[in-house]
């Protein structure tokens, strides 16, 4: 490999290898919720990242390589022409990617992966999405970023000569020597490519050092983040922590231990209208801890229904959260089990149950329905009826999602009627979901994130109020209970992404078959929306064998909650809350002060878990 092979692959690694620092910087800046670091601090997750870096650029220029491998033996022109083109085409791509990676960090808790591209499916929503965002500065940096470096890489490629020279034919020693060079140059690159030569490829392990999310987060090369979530296989467990009998050691060791269930409804078959919010975080709550009456309609009916207010959210987005409230199944790392038909469909269903037991069913949504595949999922569920967006009148169509909750309950009223008792009904709200806009003029004033969010709350807590009031008026409410529960929570303040603050939700039964001993009362076992399933169907006295994740919260539990992220678990128990990071093979969070042996056991208890629902969802 002479000089000037060198130097033209020193200059195209150079370029990426400024690239993703300028990409670190401003990630950096932007997701920094830290104060106090030190700029040792700062700088850190820059000379960590350089061997993941370096992997990364190598990836990018392997069209550059495989076009100097062919030159050795083939004469090939244009080649400055076809650098522009690729920088043409890679840059505004590569650019891209790392604006939209920093918001999806601030707003989810990792970077871009494939995950995050699947929603590419739904433009509509994810633009709705992305309003509350600063888009005129991501604008900004995107455009400048993306014209400083198509610039630079443009010049690069203007200094590349032919690799018609290079090659001088197909005989004689020439051609033994260009093999030689062929075979060397593709095992140091094949070398970079993996980070060394130790016995394990590079990984985001390698670059992970710290007890802060957000250092470690910069540190992982954003490209290659992206290049690795699509070469994962999601048909193998790569959470290996125990034996078969290991796992099954541990679940007996926690397993419910079931005694008679208290009845808490005064007849046996009430209606059912299990209503999901959207995103509420249990804070909000004055009758959990919150100051401020941004809930005060939802109270009301707190003070004469039944309060769970230790329960966890099973992940951080809808898809997920819906799949845990009507099936009982955890979220897992980086999977969207809705996304998957042939799994989702083998699941149990809360929906069925009810079918099954002469129910009528039905799903009520003021939005599209097939966001997320969400809907194929609703059908496999057992709803005999799904009601969204196109049954809703164009001029309803006030939100960027789709009908508002005044609305979409003001619908629901229309359509409830016309069911035969019993009935399951599942409600579906929307508006408090970003750009949380709402119809009616802010109660709070300002344009920042937390403030929008709160003034949807209250509008969504304002609509809910005044369906209940509505509601009071048919003739089927004496014989109906009333489920509240969040699909998942809402990072409030400068909480992280990871930590169970994040996770915890409202829980609450309210209705006139609600037994008059069970009114005003409150339940503080910790808890999961999986438990959801167990409870109620306990109730009913109807199958709950296929829900093995879910437990009764009225029956002797052992409370605790479990949660994922990207890549990583939390678990929270009476005695420790525990953060486990898989990229980093290190736990990040510890709650209490408490003895060794008891993290270990959380700890490993967490583990058996991932790795249990991970392999069950393999298995289906």
């Amino acid at each position: 490999m002479n000089k000037r092979v060198l130097k033209y692959f020193g200059h195209l690694i150079l370029f990426w290898m400024i690239f993703f620092s300028v990409d670190r910087l401003l990630f950096l800046i932007y997701n920094l919720d830290t104060p106090g670091l030190s700029f040792f601090q700062l700088i850190e997750p820059f000379w960590r990242a350089l061997r993941l870096d370096l992997s990364a650029a190598c990836y990018l220029i392997i069209p550059t390589f495989l076009l100097w491998l062919i030159g050795l033996l083939i004469p090939i022109r244009s080649v400055s022409l076809l650098l522009k083109v690729y920088f043409f085409i890679f840059v505004p791509i590569l650019v891209l990617g790392v604006v939209a990676s920093m918001e999806i960090y601030s707003e989810w808790g990792y970077k871009l992966n494939r995950d995050a591209i699947d929603y590419l499916k739904y433009p509509k929503e994810l633009w709705a999405s992305s309003l509350n965002s600063p888009l005129g500065l991501l604008l900004i940096i995107y455009l400048t970023s993306t014209i400083l470096f198509t610039k630079w890489g443009l010049h690069i490629a203007g200094k590349f000569q032919n690799f018609s020279n290079i090659s001088s034919g197909l005989n004689g020693k020439k051609l033994i020597k260009n093999v030689g060079i062929a075979i060397t140059g593709f095992i140091a690159f094949l070398v970079c490519i993996r980070g060394g030569i130790q016995l394990a490829p590079i990984n985001q392990s390698f670059v992970y050092y710290s007890n802060n999310p957000t250092l470690n987060a910069t540190a992982v090369n954003t490209v290659w983040n992206l290049i690795y979530s699509y070469s994962r296989k999601d048909h193998e467990n790569p959470y290996q922590f125990f034996t078969a009998d290991e796992i099954e050691s541990k679940f007996r060791e926690s397993k419910q231990t079931y005694t008679n269930t208290p009845k808490i409804f005064s007849i046996q078959k009430p209606n059912v209208v299990l209503i999901v919010l959207e995103g509420v975080a249990a804070e909000l709550f004055e009758s959990m801890g919150g100051r401020n009456k941004y809930t005060a309609n939802m109270d009301r009916l707190i003070k004469n229904g039944l309060l769970f207010d230790r329960i966890f959210a099973t992940e951080t987005r809808t898809d997920r959260g819906i799949v845990s409230i009507l099936s009982a199944y955890p979220s897992l790392p980086l999977i969207s089990v809705v996304k998957q038909p042939d799994k989702a469909a083998k699941l149990s269903f809360l929906p069925k149950q009810f079918l099954n037991n002469k129910y009528e069913t039905v799903f009520f949504y003021g939005g599209e329905s097939e966001f997320a595949n969400i809907k194929s999922y609703l059908l496999n569920a057992g709803f005999n009826q799904i009601i969204d967006k196109n049954d809703f009148d164009k001029k309803d169509m006030n939100s960027k999602w789709g009908a508002h909750d005044h609305i979409m309950f003001k619908k629901s009223l229309s359509e409830l009627i016309k069911l035969t008792e019993p009935f399951f009904a599942t409600i579906l709200t929307l508006s408090s979901h970003e750009p949380f806009e709402v119809p009616i003029d802010p109660i709070l004033k300002g344009e920042d994130r937390q403030t929008l969010y709160k003034n949807s709350i209250i509008y969504t807590d304002e609509s809910v109020g005044r369906f209940m009031s509505s509601i009071k008026e048919e003739p089927y409410f004496q014989n109906t209970i009333f489920i509240f529960i969040s699909d998942h929570g809402f990072r409030m303040g400068d909480g992280h992404n990871r930590y169970p603050r994040r996770y915890h939700i409202p829980l609450f039964i309210y209705g006139d078959p609600l037994g008059k001993k069970w009114r005003g009362r409150k339940i503080s076992v910790i808890g999961s929306q999986t438990d959801l399933a167990k409870t109620i169907l306990n109730q009913f006295d109807l199958n709950y064998n296929g829900f093995i994740f879910s437990r009764d919260l009225l029956n002797n539990v052992y409370g605790n909650a479990f949660y994922t992220f990207n890549h990583g678990f939390g678990l929270i128990e009476e005695e420790q809350s525990v953060i486990y990071d898989h990229d980093s093979k290190s736990v990040t969070y510890l709650n209490n002060f408490v003895s060794d042996s008891v993290n270990q056991f959380l700890f490993d208890k967490g583990r058996a878990k991932l790795q249990k629902t991970y392999q069950d969802f393999i298995d289906r």
